[in-house]
């Protein structure tokens, strides 16, 4: 290969690693909060308040987990 060739070559790779320096630099600096804003106090307790009511299903065999599915489709 000559030498303009390994420059070439070279130089290609450096620029993809910048991209990718760049994409990652921007995902660390993300601001991580929810782009809506802040939920309402009220709804967060009352949605906490519906998942804990909710009862939890333990699934031993196939059947049993396909009678449970079907009978909620009424």
């Amino acid at each position: 290969m000559t030498t303009q060739t390994l420059i070439k070559k070279i130089d290609k790779k450096v620029t993809i690693l910048q991209r990718d320096i760049k994409a990652v630099k921007s995902m660390l600096e993300a601001e991580y909060r929810d782009p809506e804003g802040e939920y309402r106090p009220a709804f967060v307790k009352k949605m906490l308040k519906r998942e804990k009511e909710l009862p939890v299903y333990k699934f031993t065999a196939k059947k049993a987990f396909l009678k449970h599915i079907h009978a909620g489709k009424k």
